[in-house]
């Protein structure tokens, strides 16, 4: 069973033109499912000739609008080009409040089901979603507002994913990154920002590579890029040092995630 991962957008809190913000989007076996919606997420799944319908799980991992603030409007969109079926919102609290208050103040609907499943938990790990294809476990992560990371796995040949963006450095987190086959770590600022990182709850590249050596990944993927630094070279030097097998997220990027390695099967075009 294929497992990929379509990168729409890596970088953190300011669309730039080469990083738009964190959203991504996961076809394991067919099953599509949506990680993370910030701005301007419906136009780079067009971009990237993804069907916006085949989308019926949508994970939101917090409510800070570099994650966020796009999910009125692809909901927006799917009604007005006909969506009947239901979706799916995985999310913190309070995020059906924010789209159903939305909706009610600017006169807006959707002519489909929206399903709602509200992370209120702050210690351990719950499974937040489940069908024949995979299972998708959230665990807390130490951010400014309630958030949550995900272990998302293959039911078939076991393949793991972690998607862990937008949290202060913690060892804590070690059980929930343990094993997997390619970890998606924020990577926020350089070594250099270490005290900046402390304060906004971000992680510094040398720590996000130490801990996917302590977790025992196979491959660390680094996300959520400053906009500070248009060429991330630096970044993934200072991951290496701690972690050798790690590459950076690009905008438009589409990874295959095998059982013993990740590869990159697409990279950007230069007009993205």
């Amino acid at each position: 069973m294929n497992f990929l991962i379509n990168i729409l957008g890596s970088g953190a809190a300011l669309p730039i033109g080469a990083r738009r913000c964190s959203a991504q989007v996961l076809n394991i076996g067919g099953f599509k499912l949506l990680l993370d919606c910030a701005e301007g997420t419906q136009d780079r799944i067009r971009y990237n000739h993804l069907k916006l319908q085949s989308l019926s799980t949508v994970v939101i991992s917090h409510l800070h609008g570099d994650h966020f603030f796009g999910l009125p409007g692809l909901l927006s969109t799917m009604h007005l080009c006909g969506r009947t079926e239901p979706v799916l919102i995985v999310a913190p609290k309070g995020a059906r409040e924010v789209i159903e208050t939305t909706f009610a103040l600017t006169g807006n609907h959707v002519g489909f089901p929206l399903e709602w499943h509200e992370m209120d938990f702050a210690e351990g790990c719950q499974r937040v979603f489940e069908n024949r294809k995979c299972t998708v476990d959230a665990f807390p992560i130490d951010h400014t507002v309630p958030t949550y990371g995900f272990r998302i796995s293959e039911n078939a040949n076991g393949k793991t994913y972690v998607y862990c963006c937008d949290t202060a450095y913690s060892e804590s987190l070690l059980p929930h990154l343990s094993g997997a086959d390619l970890l998606c770590l924020e990577c926020t600022f350089a070594n250099e920002l270490a005290n900046l990182a402390e304060e906004r709850k971000h992680l510094t590249a040398g720590q996000a590579g130490r801990l996917a050596r302590m977790a025992g990944v196979l491959q660390l993927m680094l996300s959520h890029i400053s906009a500070r630094y248009r060429e991330p070279d630096l970044l993934l030097q200072q991951a290496m040092q701690e972690f050798e097998n790690t590459f950076v997220a690009a905008d438009n990027m589409r990874i295959e995630l095998k059982k013993d390695e990740a590869s990159v099967i697409k990279m950007p075009s230069q007009k993205s």
